[in-house]
């Protein structure tokens, strides 16, 4: 998958893509993705990205996620302060707060509006988010 800078100029990134020109926000926790993976859908998600210089996603936080989303994601629910190396994804159950650790980085800019997200489940696992930006502009971190 490749991350689209504000210019749309390709980066290569693992599992991550961010098209800020549309406002698409793209990540495969799993490979490959199966067609009949359960989908569950949800509006108005506060979505919070944070890029580094090179455009590249280091981290997505989900805030406010619906209570009917909390159950299918409670297996990556974490102590309100989670020790160091807790995994990449962890559930902040009290917050409605999922976040998704991409890769390491020093973070440069952040992304922060409501966005409609698709979550894509196999098994037990979250193995897809795809997300699209609802709000008209950013809101500044």
């Amino acid at each position: 998958m490749l991350i689209r800078t504000t210019n749309d100029r390709l980066v290569p990134a693992d599992g991550a893509g961010w098209r800020a020109s549309s406002g698409l926000l793209e990540l495969c926790l799993a490979s490959p993705v199966s067609a009949d993976s359960i989908v569950a859908v949800t509006r108005s998600v506060l979505l919070a990205v944070d890029m580094d210089g090179r455009s590249r996603v280091l981290d997505v936080d989900l805030i406010g996620l619906p209570a009917e989303l909390l159950a299918p994601l409670s297996r990556y629910a974490v102590p309100p302060r989670p020790s160091t190396g807790s995994g990449p994804v962890a559930l902040d159950l009290d917050a409605a707060w999922l976040w998704i650790h991409v890769q390491d980085g020093h973070r440069v800019s952040r992304h922060r509006r409501s966005a409609d997200v698709r979550f894509s489940f196999a098994g037990a696992g979250l193995v897809a988010i795809q997300a699209r930006l609802t709000a008209a502009a950013d809101e500044p971190d």
